[in-house]
């Protein structure tokens, strides 16, 4: 790749004629992709030809990517390259049809320290597949918006027998592509529920958000981001500390150990991230409430939850 070439640059130099044709077509978007919905083949030929250059051109950071979960984690950027372009050609503006907003809606993948947790990424496909959207403002779901620009059908008003709404893998390519980025995605986190997946599938794609002409490695960054975890972990910590807060000897044990792991930079950044979380749950709730009475007489010692 030159110098003065941009990733996206290179994306469209890579792919066929007629799939290039189709993103150029694309008026109203900056790096545009095609726009109206191209279908499902042309979709995984470009989430396809996307990932070969990204992966090409920003190889993942030594350590980062285990090679046991090698082969699953390129499929998962496959299938969710070709999610992220079927949702957003079918159910966003034609100007949001673009590498900066499948960077954006990417980015919005998180790893969770159990299955039924639900960041923000996989909350905009529950809208298509559920009919229904996460509102934090009235603290529960309601009707999804979402309206499909191919035949102007809402995932909401889309009955089963069951009473429940929204579209299948049958029903949407948006959804397929989904499902099969689940599958994937599940079997690594039953076999190793601490790996951070989502970090790994999502890393290449930050080259397509970058605000310079020229793609850059972002592991100094995702360094710098981490480190000042540690510290923020740190300081909390150590002000526990000083309000006279205790922690059972096991705890504190536990906690040195993974502030020094997260501190080791041998380490991978991808395995050190997949303990911040833990460290933060037994700093923060692991933490004993200094009592006035002693238990014996009948005060509970009770723990932060």
């Amino acid at each position: 790749m030159k110098n003065e070439d941009s990733i996206y640059e290179v994306f469209l130099n890579t792919i066929d004629e007629d799939l290039r044709s189709m993103c150029k077509k694309n008026g109203k978007a900056e790096m545009p992709f095609p726009y109206p919905y191209c279908g499902e083949q042309d979709t995984e030929r470009l989430a396809k030809a996307l990932v070969d250059v990204l992966e090409k051109h920003s190889p993942d950071i030594p350590g980062l990517v285990p090679e046991q979960y090698r082969d699953d984690v390129h499929e998962a950027r496959e299938l969710l390259a070709a999610a992220s372009l079927a949702l957003l050609s079918l159910y966003f503006p034609q100007r949001d049809n673009c590498a900066h907003c499948m960077a954006i809606l990417i980015g919005m993948f998180e790893h969770g320290s159990n299955p039924r947790f639900k960041s923000s990424g996989v909350r905009m496909f529950e809208q298509v597949t559920t009919g229904m959207k996460y509102s934090s403002e009235q603290g529960g779901y309601i009707l999804s918006r979402f309206v499909r620009s191919i035949d102007y059908k809402r995932p909401c008003d889309h009955v089963h027998r069951d009473g429940s709404r929204g579209f299948t893998a049958d029903e949407d390519d948006a959804v397929m592509f989904y499902k099969r980025y689940l599958k994937v995605q599940r079997h690594v986190f039953d076999t190793s529920p601490r790996f951070n997946f989502e970090l790994c599938v999502k890393r290449p794609f930050e080259a397509l958000s970058d605000n310079r002409e020229n793609f850059y490695c972002m592991e100094e960054k995702m360094e710098i981001d981490l480190a000042t975890k540690v510290r923020e972990l740190q300081d909390r910590y150590t002000l526990n500390f000083a309000q006279a807060k205790e922690y059972d000897l096991l705890d504190k044990l536990m906690i040195d150990a993974l502030l020094a792991y997260l501190r080791d930079g041998s380490v991978s950044i991808a395995a050190r991230e997949s303990y911040v979380a833990q460290t933060e749950r037994l700093i923060d709730g692991a933490v004993k409430l200094p009592c006035a009475t002693s238990p014996k007489e009948g005060a509970d010692v009770d723990r932060i939850s």
